[in-house]
């Protein structure tokens, strides 16, 4: 049976997904159009392959946070913006560093 990277990203995080799923509803999160636009979008990052998850067993609540992939592919278009930028003369660069 063919899987998609997709299937295969949630999959992976599937019962985190599935704490998740519990915890926003039971703090109304699906109720309010904005908060499961968001909810939406995190799982949509899932899918992506962008975030993963741990487990808080003290909490029961899951801590998402950027792969390590996607984490370096943001830095360097973070840092790609920032020397445009700075090239454009648009940017006065302050005393710091």
């Amino acid at each position: 049976m063919f899987e998609t990277q997709s299937k295969r990203n949630l999959y992976r995080q599937g019962t985190k997904v599935l704490h998740d799923i519990v915890n926003a509803y039971e703090q109304g999160v699906l109720d309010d159009p904005r908060q499961s636009a968001l909810f939406c979008s995190l799982l949509a990052c899932i899918c992506e392959g962008k975030v993963e998850g741990v487990l808080d067993d003290d909490s029961g609540l899951v801590k998402w946070s950027l792969t390590q992939e996607y984490s370096k592919e943001v830095e360097a278009l973070k840092e790609s913006v920032l020397n445009s930028e700075m090239q454009s003369g648009k940017v006065v660069k302050g005393p710091w560093s």
